[in-house]
């Protein structure tokens, strides 16, 4: 299903000719110099490339590299190495002859009866450089450095006085795809259905590996690959067990890998690399996917560019609801997320989802409506799945490493609709515990899982996103029982006290109200003694008057304890609104 789609996508892509997605047999490559030959092969020049593009390497189409495992050679691009037998690391000057060998062994064969003009060129340079003296050449030392790698990156060609790179030659495009398929029908190659497209066609045996994955391999990351005998079967070796045929390979993995070098359609979710794309070629739809999902409240007065329509549609979304926004973008238009992580030299489907787009942003809306709550002055009005996620590690961590599973399932329960894990709110309440810090995302954490659940349940409970003073919930009464608490304290001993009844005891309150209410109370009355007037006397009774059972409950769930957070959080929000004012007393 997923390749599938992936391929209908490069299908679509294919006919825009500004999409600049790789033909089938083509792939973009980066190039950080150009070697500049007379026709009779002489080196004039090598040009750094980065000098010429803001110190960024060149991209170009060329056909796919000849380069396999080992030592092997690619025509007209590839590195130092291989076309000039030079290299090194950290000062040093090698001569990689055996390298320089391959190269001229390749294109010899490939052009040495080349007809045009710079076939003949790059047959004439490889038969006259010589490799020991390559040291000596002013073109060469020019681009040395001792810092790393003697040279860095790749070299393509173009003749004296003329702007048409080698590769882009028609008779060396010709001769160069012509022997890719010489050398994949000398491979054992097996020919059968395709379970992508249903054709009869030669299977793949190796599938490309994807490069830009977070925390993958810096030599890439198949999303396909069979190496282990457990995960084979039938006798069937490497990925001859998943029969997809060496065309639709080609489109799913330049596709896919068009989209995670794309920041438009690319985000992280988690440990997740995610793509978005939609059924229709418009970029639309994921500029206001990525909005809405990761960044709802940015300010408008940010010193960043934005697009102005996306934000109105976004706006729109989350205000007014999906009906009447979307002017001539279609409403049943297909909409798919896919998140991949790491996972030894693979990639792992993390997730995969596929809904039209309006459902995708009515299930995101659900997802802010059920997190809502208020964050005082500094809040913020739409908590991001960013922020959710990191809401559940240690906030003095150096390592911010989220939890993998964690981060696709609050995924799927945003994209769902479904409930949030029950690993989110577990973690929340240990970080709150473990920190004494109830901060705005926390709550709305809780406040979500607990309306998700009820929802589900068919329970009915207040959940608002601000305090509800006729909540007879007894956790919850509890938690703003003791913030009451707290305030008490502190405008009778002062700001300066060294520890307050939540920096001693919050998580025993949290967990075993029997153990530490009745003391707190007790030590209430001394501390009511030294404040003037009655308010917070009579707020404290006030409370205590909802609680309709007798005596404090000797220990309470996650969820009740969650519900104990969420009465002490906005508790304290109201308890601050009268501090700003002025109403200590």
């Amino acid at each position: 299903m997923i390749l599938k789609a992936l391929c209908d996508y490069y299908d679509m892509l294919s006919q825009v000719k500004e999409s600049d997605i790789s033909p089938y047999g083509f792939q973009k490559v980066t190039a950080n110099y150009v070697a500049i030959l007379s026709q009779d092969g002489v080196l004039n020049d090598i040009i750094s490339l980065n000098q010429l593009n803001n110190n960024r390497p060149q991209v170009f189409m060329t056909p796919i590299s000849m380069k396999m495992s080992g030592i092997a050679a690619s025509p007209v691009c590839d590195n130092f190495e291989y076309i000039f037998g030079v290299g090194g690391e950290k000062g040093e000057k090698e001569v990689t002859k055996i390298k320089f060998d391959v190269a001229k062994k390749l294109h010899l064969t490939l052009f040495g009866n080349s007809e045009s003009i710079e076939g003949k060129a790059i047959s004439n340079f490889f038969k006259q450089w010589n490799v020991d003296t390559a040291w000596e050449n002013s073109c060469i030392l020019k681009h040395y450095t001792e810092k790393g790698k003697a040279f860095s990156g790749n070299i393509v060609f173009r003749l004296v006085g003329n702007s048409i790179y080698f590769h882009d030659v028609p008779e060396i495009i010709k001769i160069w795809n012509k022997k890719l398929i010489e050398a994949r029908n000398a491979e054992d190659v097996t020919i059968a259905q395709c379970s992508i497209t249903g054709e009869i066609a030669p299977i793949s045996r190796i599938h490309k590996k994807l490069s830009g994955i977070r925390d993958a391999s810096t030599m890439g990351a198949s999303l396909v690959s069979f190496n282990k005998g457990a995960d084979e079967s039938y006798g069937l070796e490497q990925s001859k067990n998943a029969a997809v045929s060496e065309e639709a390979t080609f489109k799913y993995s330049t596709v896919l890998q068009y989209m995670i070098s794309n920041p438009s359609q690319r985000m992280f979710i988690g440990d997740a690399t995610t793509v978005i794309w939609s059924g229709v070629i418009d970029q639309r739809y994921t500029n206001v996917f990525q909005e809405i999902l990761n960044n709802p409240d940015r300010d408008d007065d940010e010193s960043i560019i934005e697009d102005i329509e996306t934000r109105e549609i976004v706006k729109s979304i989350l205000l007014d609801n999906t009906k009447g926004i979307y002017n001539d973008l279609k409403m049943n238009a297909e909409f798919f997320v896919l998140g991949l992580s790491p996972n030894a030299g693979r990639a792992s489907v993390r997730f995969f989802y596929k809904n039209t787009f309006p459902n995708f942003c009515e299930k995101v809306k659900q997802h802010y409506h059920d997190t809502h709550i208020y964050g005082g002055k500094n809040g913020k009005e739409n908590i991001k799945i960013g922020s959710i996620l990191y809401s559940t590690i240690n906030s003095k961590s150096k390592d911010k490493k989220i939890n993998p599973l964690l981060g696709g399932a609050v995924t799927k329960a945003i994209l769902t609709g479904e409930m949030y894990p029950q690993l989110l709110l577990t973690q929340t309440i240990i970080r709150i515990k473990a920190e004494v810090e109830i901060t705005q995302p926390r709550a709305a954490i809780i406040k979500g899982f607990i309306i998700r659940k009820n929802r589900k349940s068919k329970k009915e409970e207040e959940l608002t996103m601000y305090l509800n003073e006729a909540s007879t919930n007894p956790a919850y009464v509890l938690g703003r029982i003791f913030a009451i608490l707290e305030i008490i304290q502190k405008n009778a001993l002062g700001e300066g006290i060294n520890a307050t009844i939540k920096d001693k005891y919050f998580a025993s309150a949290c967990s075993n109200p029997s153990l530490v209410f009745p003391g707190l109370l007790k030590l209430a009355q001394h501390h009511l003694a030294k404040i003037e007037g009655n308010y917070w006397s009579v707020k404290l009774g006030d409370c205590l008057g909802l609680l309709e059972s007798e005596g404090f409950p000797k220990i309470q769930n996650m969820e009740n304890q969650g519900r104990f957070i969420l009465g002490y959080y906005q508790q304290n929000q109201k308890n601050y609104e009268k501090r700003q004012k002025g109403a200590l007393e």
